[in-house]
């Protein structure tokens, strides 16, 4: 897990605090719910994990899904592919934040994810064919080679394979937190593998969270999180294979079609807004293969003002808002 909340409380006033774990987008959900009326609560995040299943059956990469049966479509030249209109927004906003991170973000590389056998539960060292990786850099598929008209998607890239694996998750937090608020509830908490959101407060004290060491066990530092706020963060440590000594994550930069070296972690704390839970999940990537070179400049691009990024040698590089924020541990 990314970074974990951080619930333990000696008070003996606290309100009950209501907490739901499954396994879903392949990793550990927790949802917590700050509510006097458990069943309620369980009610709520019995919706909230029933939505996941069901982004999980739309986007998922390998099985059979949606994106799925829309990457069949593209790789066969077929024209006026039919999506859902949900499935639809997410190409569009996909595709802008492609454009703000110069490429970084890119969906489209799902065959490059693939080579790399990070299409798979288990994570077996390869040694891809160069040739190739070099022969989906050649065709240079990009979220721009796809086209929208209305729910109607055309692309004259066959290698495109969309993977909406560093993007999903942040979609989810938006929906769920949206949903809860609607109902109402004074404080919750959505962790998603790492991937966390706030709405409201625990009580009268804002969500305290901790983010994971990318070396040690424990955090390496904590902060409160505010209602409507989100953190992501993407490291080389718990999606990866070690291979003749060196370790590949499943961070693949689409500039080399190689897994990013030189960095451990890129944390993102995005304000709140109307999709903090996705900017958080689809800047952090990016700041990950960007590196510690002109990275500011990226996160600014991205609309980051709240980074944290720790490069392979364990330096820590931070925004000021970034610093202001954090606890070190």
């Amino acid at each position: 897990m990314l970074a974990s909340s951080l619930l333990h409380c000696s008070d003996a006033r606290c309100a009950p605090v209501h907490k739901t774990r499954s396994y879903v987008f392949g990793t550990l959900v927790e949802i917590t719910i700050y509510s006097e009326n458990s069943r309620h609560a369980g009610h709520l995040a019995s919706t909230v994990l029933e939505d996941f299943d069901r982004l999980h059956r739309l986007l998922h990469a390998w099985q059979d899904s949606a994106v799925v049966i829309l990457n069949r479509a593209i790789a066969a030249g077929d024209r006026d592919i039919p999506v859902n209109p949900e499935l639809a927004k997410l190409i569009r906003d996909a595709t802008e934040f492609s454009k703000r991170s110069h490429g970084l973000f890119n969906p489209a590389i799902g065959r490059l994810v693939r080579l790399w056998n990070f299409h798979a539960s288990e994570f077996v060292p390869v040694s891809p064919d160069l040739q190739e990786i070099l022969r989906v850099l050649d065709a240079n598929p990009k979220m721009t080679d796809l086209t929208l008209n209305g729910c109607t998607v055309n692309c004259a890239n066959p290698f495109v394979q969309l993977d909406f694996g560093g993007y999903a998750k942040g979609h989810a937090l938006d929906r769920a937190i949206s949903f809860l608020r609607r109902q109402e509830l004074t404080g919750a908490l959505i962790n998603i593998g790492g991937n966390i959101m706030a709405l409201g407060l625990k009580g009268e004290r804002p969500w305290r969270i901790g983010i994971k060491h990318p070396r040690k066990a424990g955090p390496i530092a904590l902060l409160p999180l505010f209602d409507g706020e989100a953190i992501s963060t993407s490291g080389d440590y718990e999606r990866y294979f070690m291979l003749n000594g060196k370790r590949y994550s499943h961070l693949i930069d689409p500039r080399s079609g190689y897994p990013a070296f030189g960095m451990q972690s890129a944390t993102v704390l995005a304000r709140r807004g109307e999709c903090s839970g996705t900017l958080s999940d689809a800047s952090s990537g990016p700041l990950f293969i960007q590196g510690t070179d002109d990275w500011r400049q990226m996160a600014g691009q991205l609309g980051v003002m709240n980074a944290m990024l720790i490069d392979d040698s364990g330096e820590i590089h931070l925004t000021e808002e970034m610093r202001d924020r954090l606890e070190f541990v």
